[in-house]
């Protein structure tokens, strides 16, 4: 018992502060919001997160992280089919502080623009998703 006390919490210790330091985006300008428009190139509907690779006009290749896919299905509804390679998006997110890398975190707002379909974050952190006809 006297040994097994101290490794189990060191174990939660270091299990947390890695969880913090994995949504902590510090390279990242959490305080910002920049909107990116283009076609997905790329999709990766996945935990922890569902990455979308957007293309756009200028032909510069982004990188958007959404939340976990588990997430994104049971509370607003964003299910494998939800997205398709070639759909044009627009997406709302926190940029690198690095300008060279085109990558976006926290997404706040994800838009298709051919049918209206939309999620957006509202000022409670809570989803909103405005339905969409089916494809």
């Amino acid at each position: 018992m006297k040994r097994t006390l101290p490794v189990t919490i060191a174990i939660l210790v270091l299990a947390g502060g890695s969880a913090r330091a994995h949504h902590s985006h510090p390279d990242f300008r959490l305080d910002q919001r920049v909107s990116v428009e283009g076609d997905i190139e790329q999709l990766r509907y996945a935990n922890p997160h569902m990455l979308l690779r957007i293309r756009t006009a200028e032909g510069v290749l982004y990188t958007a992280e959404w939340q976990a896919a588990s997430w994104l299905e049971y509370h607003a509804h964003v299910t494998l089919t939800t997205f398709r390679v070639g759909d044009h998006v627009v997406v709302s997110g926190a940029p690198s502080r690095d300008p060279s890398v085109h990558e976006l975190v926290e997404l706040k707002e994800v838009r298709r623009p051919r049918d209206g379909w939309s999620y957006s974050v509202n000022q409670d952190g809570q989803p909103g998703v405005a339905a969409a006809p089916k494809r």
